[in-house]
């Protein structure tokens, strides 16, 4: 390694340039300089790789050699000399553009360990370039799984049972562009050595922001090896590498079977990356643990959907607005982002859409769309909420307007008793009884105001819900069937492609690939 040191004390660069133990560590002096305006003539000819340079200089200080460095040789070392009283300063001024700092006074064999470790880091790039190959390779959906089976080969890398590791910065976007790449090269480093020391020896690449981290596991590893994984990168998260201002997080993806699946593990390692900013730094999120609260949160936002409709079939105003207050309130508990917050809303209009179309009523073209924009231009929870509420409000009116006029209401009653009891045996006869109608009549009053029969309401709702069921991952197809109410198999799969085009099978791959890209 070729070293440049630049200080404006001629005895202190004159020292360094002069100290025995360069070569005994491979390195040789490029040349001095006393200020960093010399420096910068003297590195476009000298063929550094290491500037070592003092804070406060002449005419072009550290600070500003090191930024003009960083643009022409944006992967070269440095190491700043600094007086104690100068040390914060710099480190807020360069954040991670510099490899060390040395107080002055410093003793030579400080200076010369700070070299070592950028000697054996320089060494360990070269080992990364496979890593690297490996991930642009496999982080590729286009490539054919043939070609990534024959890099596998051709470098003896056993394919397998893995799970993926993603470290990304704390910090703001704007902070991170002003990281140095060798930043990274320390973020690597320091990954890198912890997984083997812990007995992972994974693979390691980045993508600008972050690191990834891939951990190969034995076939016969269970939640053994996952445990250890966890307890691994939250002692990554809380080593003394860097400081709160540059701490970072970690999200850990599920466990896949095979090598082939790396793309889908990025995703989900993102997708921790997104929940972060609920949890504030030094997070590890792994995306199980996160999938069952998203499904958790699903699930508690249909069963409020829900109930918002049956408030609606009965006018009910007072409980229309306690449902929102509660829903505020656990919104602000929660510490639901903007996004998730606009979702549900939009989610309850929906809802109330269809409770509107069941009474025969039509929105105004107009406040179909106004109230979706509305929602979507606001950006405070309040603001929101009063929008709904008004709206909701209205949709209420609407209906209890509907509901004086019987037959609307029998046929709302109908579908209230079919969307909570769908999975009973339940027939035209019986359904009649609960109405206290004449069972003709009702046939008559279905056909009338829906266009449709009874068993066509019973099917179609039997299959909506079959459509959410087949998304859990522990209902089978013929399990699922028998909850929504089928009670063959066949005629479920064949109703099942007819209202929708697809297999169940078929639907529950298509759905979980859009979900996961």
């Amino acid at each position: 390694m070729r070293i440049l040191i630049v200080d404006d004390e001629q005895e202190i660069r004159e020292y360094i340039a002069s100290m025995q133990e360069w070569r005994k560590i491979g390195c040789e002096i490029a040349g001095t300089a006393a200020n960093g305006e010399e420096a910068l003539a003297i590195l476009e000819r000298a063929q550094a790789d290491l500037l070592i340079t003092d804070i406060r200089m002449p005419i072009l200080d550290g600070i500003g050699l090191a930024e003009a460095a960083r643009s022409a040789w944006p992967s070269m070392p440095i190491i700043f000399l600094t007086a104690y009283h100068e040390f914060e300063y710099a480190r807020r001024a360069i954040k991670l553009g510099v490899a060390d700092f040395i107080m002055k006074p410093f003793r030579p064999e400080d200076l010369i360990k700070s070299v070592g470790v950028l000697l054996d880091e320089r060494e360990q790039l070269n080992g990364w370039r496979e890593h690297d190959d490996f991930f642009e390779l496999f982080s590729n959906e286009t490539v054919e799984a043939d070609r990534k089976h024959e890099w596998l080969k051709k470098h003896r890398v056993a394919d397998g049972p893995f799970m993926l590791l993603y470290v990304e910065w704390d910090g703001t976007t704007d902070s991170i562009t002003e990281y140095a790449s060798f930043a990274h090269i320390h973020l690597r480093s320091l990954i890198s050595n912890a997984s083997g020391t812990s007995g992972f020896n994974g693979l390691t690449a980045s993508n600008g922001r972050g690191m990834y981290l891939l951990i190969p596991l034995g076939e016969e590893e269970g939640m053994k090896a996952e445990d250890s994984i966890m307890a691994f990168a939250r002692s990554l998260v809380a080593s003394d590498g860097y400081d709160v201002e540059t701490s970072f997080s970690i999200g850990i993806s599920s466990r896949f079977p095979s090598l082939l699946h790396v793309p889908v593990a990025i995703r989900q390692a993102g997708r921790c990356m997104e929940y972060r900013m609920l949890l504030g730094r030094k997070s590890v999120i792994a995306y199980d643990a996160l999938k069952t609260i998203m499904d958790n949160r699903e699930q508690e936002s249909a069963d409020k959907a829900n109930r918002l409709a049956d408030l609606l079939r009965s006018a009910d105003h007072e409980g229309v607005s306690r449902l929102l207050k509660d829903t505020y309130r656990e919104m602000l508990s929660s510490g639901s982002n903007k996004k998730g917050m606009q979702h549900f809303c939009l989610q309850l209009i929906e809802k109330a859409d269809s409770v509107l179309r069941e009474f025969g009523i039509n929105p105004d073209p107009d406040e179909f769309v106004g109230i979706r924009a509305k929602i979507l231009s606001l950006a405070v929870l309040t603001d929101i909420m009063k929008e709904l509420e008004g709206w909701l409000l209205r949709s209420a009116d609407a209906v209890k307007r509907v509901i004086a006029q019987s037959p609307k209401r029998i046929v709302a009653d109908l579908q209230r008793i079919i969307a909570e009891d769908y999975a009973s045996e339940l027939t035209l006869q019986n359904v009649s009884g609960r109405l206290n109608v004449n069972y003709s009549y009702l046939s008559r009053l279905i056909k009338k105001e829906t266009g449709r029969n009874f068993s066509d309401l019973l099917w179609e709702q039997r299959i909506e819900a079959a459509k959410t069921m087949l998304l859990r991952e522990d209902m089978k197809a013929y399990e699922v069937a028998y909850a929504s109410g089928f009670k063959d198999t066949t005629h479920f799969s064949l109703l099942f492609k007819k209202t929708t085009g697809l297999t169940p099978g078929t639907y529950k791959s298509q759905v979980l690939k859009q979900t996961n890209s």
